[in-house]
């Protein structure tokens, strides 16, 4: 046999700029009087006071700050104060072209299903050539999902293994008060242990699972077995609770959110057995219900949320400590019963090509303004975002009157919609304060028709007489927003503040409910500003202050 030859090597070739550098580089005599004029060896951050240094370390992440103990002495000595929130998510382990293959996945499932709905397929067998087709699209992008799946979910079980199931002494130098965990239901052996765990022995006050894929079960009656429990928040994705809402556990509960399959329709259950609830979540969930009746008389609920569910009416018969309410999604009709405490709702509806067809006629489904404020009692505040491809809001008088509303934010109207029905939304709000309203830029252009139709329509001077404060989001000086603009001024003798600005509104994350506006910068010529301040303020002899950026 030939003896094995060693693979020959090769110098590295110098780079050009190498050369370069090496040819201009400083002698070692001016790199020393460099040196001696600039400090920059001496260690500055370890001379700040220890304030200071505890305020750097709380920035850092957990290993950055074990690491730091090696820089000396005084770094090793400084106490450290160790995270009491973790979050333990497969999608961090997963790679990139994971989550793109998962997306052009989705993307076919969608295609297939459109084309479906257009050509109304009804036969048996033109259903199953097309579904054979998809089929030969998705299969090989499932078989390397799978694969990424299975790797991934190796390490997952791991790392959430090392970390729950460690030993007793760990849990109790290691507090923990929020726990997240997000993994995949085709791997549940050891969901339970890792819920048992968290919530009995380690603890934990606000627990959060979320699960992939297949939906789950966990029974939370094998809690009640353990004393001592801190859990305060629960947030269940995917997995449904598997007992009456009768249990030990979950009258302690302050906070619950089901999400997806957690949710099965009890709603009447979880609010009589859960007596310490205050906030409650509904999410993602297909549960077709088509009237949803809430009667929870002794309940302790302040906030609700539906989100994006299935419902097609919602009845808040009874809630007598309900302070907020929060509904997006398809626009769901809803009446409102005894709720006394109720001051803030917030409405955020979208219609879709799935749920603008009225199943009895097979026209497009429009709604009048009164059927989300039936029986409404006196608000404070009152969110609204309306939007949809076409105008499906019917510029219908609105029969209630909102007696006591001072502040109303209508944000993301479309730009080719009719804003007849913002005016006459307004003529039932007589004690209107503050009025926000953002026009979404990015949607069709308008018609004059509707332009005018819209501002020339019922007309009356001094109609909002308590109206001090105008902000108009997303502003671009166009004539039907000036025109709108000039009419809210005609109308309110007490404004004394009109602020128009160009910018986008997000999720107020102080406030549940709430929407701020993120105003962007926007430079306009001085002769296009002085031309819309002319416009607006022309016929006004004391006009309010206008400020426009």
């Amino acid at each position: 046999m030939a003896a094995e030859t060693r693979p020959s090597r090769y110098r590295r070739l110098r780079k050009a700029s190498d050369l370069s550098t090496a040819t201009t580089a400083s002698p070692l005599s001016k790199r020393i009087c460099m040196g001696k004029k600039c400090t920059s060896y001496e260690d500055r951050i370890s001379s700040l006071p220890e304030e200071i240094l505890l305020m750097i370390l709380g920035k850092l992440d957990t290993r950055t700050t074990v690491t730091t103990t090696i820089l000396s002495k005084r770094w090793r000595d400084l106490p450290r104060c160790l995270p009491t929130s973790y979050n333990l998510a497969v999608d961090d382990i997963l790679p990139p072209r994971y989550h793109r293959l998962k997306r052009l996945n989705m993307e076919a499932k969608a295609a297939y299903e459109t084309e479906k709905i257009v050509h109304k397929l009804t036969d048996i067998y033109a259903i199953k050539a097309r579904h054979e087709r998809w089929m030969t699209t998705i299969r090989p992008l499932t078989a390397i999902l799978e694969r990424y799946e299975r790797r991934a979910m190796r390490r997952y079980i791991k790392q959430v293994n090392a970390f729950l199931l460690a030993p007793k002494n760990v849990r109790q130098r290691w507090p923990v008060q929020k726990l997240r965990l997000q993994t995949l239901g085709r791997w549940h052996e050891n969901i339970d242990e890792w819920i048992t765990t968290a919530i009995a022995k380690w603890g934990v006050e606000d627990f959060e699972l979320v699960v992939d894929g297949f939906c789950l079960g966990y029974d939370l009656k094998q809690l009640d077995t353990y004393r001592s429990l801190r859990l305060e928040r629960l947030a269940l994705s995917n997995c449904e609770a598997v007992c009456a809402w009768n249990c030990l556990t979950v009258k302690r509960l302050t906070k619950l959110s089901l999400s997806e399959g957690s949710f099965m329709g009890l709603l009447n259950d979880i609010l009589a057995n859960c007596v310490q609830l205050t906030d409650f979540r509904v999410a993602f969930s297909s549960y077709y219900r088509a009237k949803v009746r809430i009667y929870a008389p002794s309940s302790k609920l302040k906030n609700l949320q539906v989100d994006r569910c299935n419902f097609g009416k919602i009845y808040l018969i009874c809630l007598p400590c309900l302070e907020t309410f929060v509904c997006r999604g398809r626009p769901t009709k809803l009446s409102y019963g005894e709720v006394p405490q109720l001051r803030h709702v917030r409405l955020d509806y979208i219609q879709t090509e799935d749920n603008d067809i009225d199943d009895e006629s097979g026209t497009k489904r429009t709604y009048p303004p009164s059927k989300f404020f039936k029986k409404i009692p006196k608000l404070d505040s009152l969110v609204l975002q309306f939007k949809g491809t076409q105008m499906w809001i019917e510029p219908f008088v609105v029969l209630s009157e909102f007696s006591q509303l001072k502040k109303l934010f209508i944000a993301n109207v479309p730009v080719n919609w009719d804003i007849l029905w913002i005016l006459l939304l307004l003529d039932a709000t007589p004690a209107l304060e503050s009025l926000h309203v953002h026009i979404d830029n990015n949607s069709e252009d308008r018609t004059a028709g509707d332009l005018c139709a819209s501002l020339d329509v019922g007309v009356q001077q001094d109609r909002y007489r308590h109206l001090k404060e105008l902000v108009v989001a997303g502003f671009d000086g166009l004539g039907w927003q000036a025109g709108f603009v000039r009419l809210i001024m005609k109308r309110s003798p007490l404004l004394r503040r009109v602020h128009l600005l160009d910018g986008e509104v997000r999720d107020d994350e102080g406030e549940l409910g709430d929407l701020q506006i993120v105003p962007r910068h926007r430079e306009w010529h001085e002769c296009e500003r002085a031309e819309v301040l002319d416009d607006l303020t022309t016929g006004f002899r004391w006009p309010p202050q206008i400020i426009l950026e």
